[in-house]
């Protein structure tokens, strides 16, 4: 990937295609233009350990960016996280230690990697360079904004006219994202929506302390969760990159038909005609479940191979259709007698007792032995043969009894 590519086609997707915002669409139009290896900047604070589709579209579009010849540098937020990105927030965020920091980072690169190439890729902590800054560094870097300018951003004046605490640390944040930015040399910065004020401080910054001049802006749109709400762990809307194969398959296939295109345009690479050919065909009628199929089947291809993506679709119709257990469901063994919410709990299918009453209540519990399938409505059910549990909608487990003591 080292010839730069400059073709006005390939550059005019990449600057609509999932687009919010650009700083500014001329400026950008003329770095890409101009032949030049560029620095593409994303910056993270790693506040979780596992990643979901939500944040691959901004890898998708770090891709792009590769794909035409330019270099990425990935920052690693680890001194920023201390005072923490109020950019989304309306109450102080909990600081966290290096401890949590170090946690977090285990396995996020891996995740990373697989949607970026890494050829062309750096990963740099901001604790490189920001733990260096003397109080003079700072006080000068505070000099480039005024309390007005900082007040402005949307979640802070909504916390100063309700009267809620606004810690002097939390101004520093877009100056040290910004300076980030100065010291890498960035060309153009990528974030999301709510990241623009940060992308802005960026810009002032760099065109007054960069040697590469004023840099370039691109905000993304943000992707919903699959009930069309926003995507976050708590709703269980979101879609983990480290799902298996089939997991993956399913749960895109769970997503209401409103939000179908959205995820064509911001997690795939089919042609935008190509998409909205799709979209008139529903609107003319055609059943969204054909291409939810293919959104399924596209997605799953890129992350885990094709031969994977069509195992999954089988598994999907026989799922699904024929209300069959998958066969590569996790297989357990257990002692005869024991309590199946105990083992439940312990392999993670349910969170707590509670949660096992109400599906029990629900009757979204069911056993298949070998002879009869049953629905478990008992909350204290004890398992006495072995067969297969369908738990939900797409929850599965293969149990194995033993007489034996041990399991």
């Amino acid at each position: 990937m080292n010839k730069i590519i400059t073709e006005k086609q390939r550059i005019k997707e990449i600057l609509t295609r999932g687009v919010h915002d650009l700083f500014t669409r001329e400026e950008l139009e003329k770095k890409l233009e101009s032949g030049k290896k560029l620095v593409i900047k994303l910056g993270t604070d790693v506040t979780g350990k596992d990643l979901h589709l939500g944040h691959t579209v901004m890898h998708r579009k770090v891709r792009d960016f590769q794909e035409l010849g330019h270099d990425v540098v990935l920052i690693i937020g680890d001194y920023t996280v201390i005072v923490g990105d109020h950019s989304d927030k309306l109450d102080m965020r909990t600081e966290r230690g290096a401890g949590d920091i170090e946690k977090d980072l285990n396995g996020y690169e891996e995740q990373f990697f697989m949607t970026v190439h890494k050829d062309g890729t750096k990963i740099l902590r901001n604790s490189g360079w920001l733990s260096k800054l003397s109080f003079i560094d700072v006080i000068n870097l505070a000099k480039q904004f005024t309390v007005a300018q900082l007040l402005d951003r949307e979640t802070f004046l909504v916390r100063y006219k309700n009267g809620k605490a606004i810690g002097l640390d939390e101004f520093f944040y877009p100056l040290m994202q910004g300076y980030d930015s100065v010291v890498i040399g960035a060309d153009i910065e990528l974030g999301a929506t709510d990241q623009t004020f940060n992308i802005l401080a960026g810009r002032v910054l760099t065109q007054s302390m960069s040697k590469k001049g004023q840099q370039s802006g691109m905000t993304m749109k943000l992707l919903l969760g699959s009930d069309s709400r926003p995507m976050g762990k708590s709703l269980e809307n979101y879609i983990p990159l480290r799902a298996t194969p089939a997991d993956m398959y399913g749960k895109i296939m769970s997503i209401v038909d409103t939000v179908i295109f959205d995820y064509f345009e911001l997690l795939t690479r089919i042609p935008m005609e190509e998409i909205e050919e799709m979209r008139k065909s529903v609107a003319d009628g055609e059943n969204p479940m054909v291409f939810k199929k293919k959104l399924a089947h596209e997605i799953v291809s890129f992350y885990h191979g094709e031969g994977e993506a069509k195992k999954s679709a089988e598994i999907f119709i026989a799922t699904f259709s024929n209300k069959e257990i998958p066969v590569d469901a996790k297989k357990i063994k257990v002692k005869v007698g024991s309590a199946l919410v105990d083992i439940l709990i312990k392999n993670g299918f349910v969170a707590s007792k509670s949660e096992f009453r109400r599906l029990a209540e629900e009757g979204a519990i069911t056993f298949k032995g070998r002879i009869e399938e049953k629905k478990i409505i008992d909350p204290a059910s004890l398992v006495s043969e072995s067969g297969a549990l369908k738990i939900g909608k797409r929850r599965f487990l293969h149990i194995d009894v033993t007489k034996k003591k041990d399991e």
